[in-house]
């Protein structure tokens, strides 16, 4: 398994479109997709994506 994270500000408005062209641009490489965890600490908002990479 793999993870990675994304940060967005402010209103965190951009954060699944920035989710969304990841998964676009590494659509590839992708096994599967387990979970997208999003959370928000004040005006920090965190995606983590936990994912299974092709071997």
């Amino acid at each position: 398994m793999k993870y990675v994270s994304m940060v967005d500000y402010d209103d965190g408005s951009s954060l699944e479109e920035k989710v969304n062209q990841w998964i676009l641009e590494n659509e590839e490489t992708l096994l599967e997709i387990i979970d997208i965890e999003y959370t928000q600490h004040g005006n920090i908002y965190l995606a983590i994506i936990t994912y299974e990479e092709r071997v």
